[in-house]
């Protein structure tokens, strides 16, 4: 399996009649197995396990114990294809420690967030289970119980550079460009990716990015702005687009639906 380009996992690839299969992605444990006329499919979250690398075998027979879910046809696919896509809610990272922008100043994070997988057969297309490769837990974003939206919730490091991003084979990176135009400095100890508004894309090494996000904070924080920007960073060229975003908006809806929390979260000095 993976025998032409182990790093682009996100490729159709083929199971013989009778032949079973586990894919490792991060935490996620995937088995498959093509019988005549039928797919079986399993999966398991493994509980905070630090292996972030891609690992796939054959198994000589299906595991013993394993409960499968059973999708029959006339005649099989022959291929499946394990598609990653964002989340369909909005991340909340916190960092390690505040980190201040001056007036006049601005600055790149980079910050990482777990991918879904969609498990599709091919010939035709037909996704049989889309899950978590990560468990997340459930947060509020907002200023208050009323003004804001459920999220997910991750413990991630926001890099300053690139070169410091570790490899993860089950989380996309988001470039996140801070713009602080306000008089004042800016304090951040949180921020909201809004990763359902985001495309996803595979790059040659394996990697995976979205799009970059630009927030611009003004002194009236009515003002801030956020934006989605579809250029993609310095170094990722010939990046393959693998998943549009989930939900689309309006220009100025989706300021409507981020800025406000960025900017009392920003007036506050805790973003």
């Amino acid at each position: 399996m993976f025998a032409e380009n182990k790093a682009l996992w996100w490729q159709p690839q083929t199971l013989l009649n009778e032949q079973s299969c586990k894919i490792q992605l991060g935490p996620l444990l995937i088995f498959l197995q093509r019988k005549t006329g039928e797919w079986r499919l399993a999966t398991e979250l493994l509980p905070q396990t630090e292996h972030q690398e891609l690992e796939a075998e054959l198994l000589p027979q299906w595991p013993q114990h394993r409960l499968a879910s059973r999708f029959v046809f006339e005649n099989e696919p022959l291929q499946f294809c394990l598609k990653p896509v964002l989340a369909d809610r909005p991340v909340v990272v916190k960092t390690h420690q505040p980190v201040y922008i001056p007036p006049g100043e601005q600055v790149t994070f980079y910050i990482s967030s777990p991918v879904s997988i969609r498990i599709e057969l091919q010939q035709p297309e037909l996704m049989l289970q889309e899950v978590q490769s990560q468990r997340l837990s459930d947060t509020w974003f907002g200023p208050n119980t009323q003004i804001g939206e459920l999220c997910y919730a991750d413990k991630t490091q926001a890099r300053h550079s690139k070169e410091e991003l570790p490899r993860r084979v089950h989380k996309a990176v988001t470039p996140v460009t801070v713009k602080n135009n306000a008089n004042q400095m800016m304090s951040i100890e949180k921020l909201s990716l809004p990763v359902p508004y985001l495309s996803l894309y595979g790059l040659a090494d394996g990697s995976l990015w979205t799009d970059q996000v630009l927030l611009d904070h003004q002194d009236d924080a009515e003002l801030s702005r956020l934006q989605i920007s579809k250029k993609m960073p310095a170094g990722s060229d010939g990046a393959e687009r693998l998943a549009k975003p989930r939900l689309y908006m309006e220009k100025h809806g989706l300021f409507r639906a981020f800025s406000d929390l960025f900017a009392h979260a920003a007036s506050r000095g805790s973003l």
